[in-house]
C-alpha cells in the first residue's frame, strides 16, 4: 500500500514469468496504445486519400501511395535527428524503449488524426463566410490549431506519469517524452504538406516545377522550422515534471497547466509569425532569432542532464557511507564516458545485459534516494531500495562491468592463441638459437629447504 500511494512499483520477487507479464501494467497498456495507434493511423490514411469539397466549387484531390510513400522518406531524416536529439539527452535515466516508442507513435499517429478531424471541424465553426478553400485556414491555424494539437499531443505525456511515475524523476524526462511526441507528429504533418505539393502539381496544370517547390518545402519545414513541434510540446512536458518533482501540492496543479499554456501560446505565436514574414527574409529571421533560442533552450537541457550526474554520485555516496555499495561505484555511475566505456567492454569482460540493467538500476536507486531526500517519496521507498540494492548484487555476482577503466578489448582468438603457447612453452621448451648441448642440459636443481632452519641469530 505504501508503495503504491507514492508511486513506486510493487515488488513482483517470488511471481511466475507468466503471472509478472499479466500483472504488468505496461502489458495491457501497449496492447491498448497498440490498438489506437493502429486504428487512427488506417481512419486517418483512408480519410486523406479522399478529395476535399468546398462549397465554392473547389476541390483538393487526395493523396495517394506513391506520393506518400516518396514523402515519408523525405520527412524520415527530420524525425530520425530528434530521435537520436532526444536519446542522447536521456542518458542518466533512460525511459524504457517502449516509453520513447510510444510517445512517438502517439504523436504520429493518435494526434494527427485527433488534430485533423478537430481542426477541420473548428475550422468549419470560424468561417464567417461559407467554407470556401482559403477562407478559414489562417483562423484555424492561429486560434485553433495550437491549443488542438498540443492537447492531442500532450495527452500521451500524462498517461505515460501515471503509468510510470517512479521513472519519470524529472523534467528532463518529461522534456524527452514531449520532444518524441512532437517529432512522431511532425513526421506525419511533413508526410501530409509534401504529399499535397506532389499531388496537386501532378493533376494540376501549369503549376511550374513541382520538384523545386517540393525541395523548398522540404528545407523550409525539414530544417528552418524543424524545431517547431518537439520544441513547444517539450514545454507540456516541463510541466509534468516539474509537477511530479515538486512536493508543493499547488506546484503540482499549476506546473502541467503552465507547461500546456507555455505550448499552446508559443504554438500560436508561432503559426502568427510564420503567415506575416515575408518569403524573401524567412530564412534569415529564423537563423538569426529562432535558431538561438532554441540553442538556449538545448543548452539548458544539457546543463539539466549534467545536474543529474552530480546528483547520482551525491545519492549513491550515502549508500556508500552506509556500507550498501562499494566505494567505486558514485564515480563509475556518475559520469557518461565510464559507463559508455564499460558497456564496451562488457562483451569481453563480462555480460552486456547486465552492466546496462546495473547502471539503469543504480540511477533508479540514486534518483529514488534523491525524491526521498527531498520528500517527495515517504517511508512507501525504503523496501524498494532494498529490492534495487540486492539487485545489484546480483547483477554483479553475474559479471556486471561496473569499472571499466583499464579493461581495453581483444580478440578471442588472440587469447585462445596465447593460452596455447604457454601450454606448449610448459611442455617443450623452444630450442631455437640455442646449442643442441644447451637444448640438452638438465633444468637447475635446488637444494632442498630443511624446516628447523630459522632466520640467523
Amino acid at each position: 500500500y505504501l508503495r503504491r500511494r507514492t508511486g513506486i512499483a510493487p515488488s513482483r520477487a517470488g511471481a511466475s514469468t507468466t503471472r509478472r507479464f499479466f500483472s504488468w501494467k505496461w502489458t495491457w497498456a501497449s496492447l491498448i496504445i497498440i490498438a489506437a495507434c493502429a486504428v487512427t493511423f488506417i481512419i486517418q490514411f483512408h480519410f486523406l486519400k479522399q478529395p476535399t469539397y468546398y462549397a465554392d466549387g473547389s476541390s483538393v484531390p487526395g493523396l495517394n501511395d506513391n506520393a506518400l510513400w516518396m514523402c515519408a522518406k523525405r520527412a524520415l531524416p527530420t524525425m530520425v535527428f530528434w530521435i537520436v536529439a532526444a536519446i542522447l539527452v536521456d542518458r542518466y535515466k533512460p525511459q524504457r524503449f517502449l516509453v520513447w516508442f510510444f510517445a512517438l507513435a502517439w504523436g504520429g499517429c493518435v494526434a494527427t488524426c485527433a488534430s485533423l478531424f478537430l481542426n477541420s471541424w473548428a475550422g468549419e465553426q470560424l468561417a464567417v463566410i461559407n467554407d470556401q478553400s482559403g477562407v478559414s485556414s489562417l483562423r484555424t491555424a492561429i486560434f485553433i490549431a495550437p491549443f488542438v494539437e498540443e492537447a492531442t499531443k500532450g495527452c500521451v505525456i500524462f498517461l505515460i506519469a501515471a503509468l510510470d511515475r517512479n521513472r519519470f524523476t524529472s523534467r528532463v524526462s518529461g522534456a524527452v517524452i514531449g520532444i518524441l511526441a512532437g517529432a512522431g507528429f511532425a513526421f506525419t504533418e511533413n508526410i501530409i504538406y509534401y504529399a499535397r505539393v506532389v499531388v496537386y502539381g501532378s493533376m494540376t496544370a501549369g503549376t511550374g516545377d513541382v520538384k523545386a517547390y517540393l525541395d523548398y518545402m522540404v528545407q523550409m519545414r525539414g530544417i528552418y522550422t524543424a524545431f517547431g513541434h518537439p520544441l513547444f510540446t517539450m514545454m507540456t512536458g516541463l510541466g509534468v515534471g516539474f509537477a511530479i518533482a515538486s512536493r508543493s501540492k499547488i506546484v503540482r496543479l499549476l506546473a502541467p497547466a503552465a507547461g500546456f499554456l507555455a505550448a499552446a501560446f508559443l504554438h500560436m505565436f508561432f503559426n502568427f509569425r510564420i503567415s506575416l514574414i515575408p518569403q524573401d527574409i524567412f530564412v534569415p529571421v529564423m537563423l538569426i532569432i529562432a535558431w538561438p533560442l532554441v540553442a538556449i533552450v538545448a543548452m539548458r537541457l544539457v546543463r539539466s542532464s549534467l545536474a543529474q550526474g552530480r546528483t547520482v554520485e551525491a545519492r549513491l555516496t550515502d549508500y556508500v557511507a552506509m556500507g550498501w555499495l562499494p566505494s567505486h561505484y558514485p564515480a563509475a555511475l556518475s559520469r557518461v564516458r565510464r559507463r559508455l566505456w564499460a558497456l564496451m567492454m562488457s562483451p569481453w569482460h563480462g555480460n552486456l545485459i547486465a552492466t546496462w540493467r546495473l547502471q539503469v538500476r543504480a540511477t533508479e536507486l540514486a534518483m529514488l534516494r534523491e525524491a526521498m531526500t527531498r520528500g517527495v517519496v515517504d517511508q512507501g521507498g525504503l523496501s524498494r531500495e532494498y529490492d534495487i540494492v540486492n539487485e545489484l548484487a546480483a547483477l554483479a555476482g553475474r559479471k556486471a562491468v561496473v569499472e571499466g577503466k583499464g579493461l581495453r578489448p581483444y580478440w578471442p582468438w588472440r587469447n585462445w592463441w596465447r593460452r596455447r603457447r604457454q601450454r606448449r612453452g610448459a611442455t617443450t621448451p623452444s630450442t631455437r638459437g640455442i646449442s643442441s648441448s644447451m637444448a640438452t642440459r638438465s633444468p637447475v636443481r635446488y637444494s632442498a629447504v630443511d624446516s628447523r632452519w630459522g632466520p640467523p641469530g
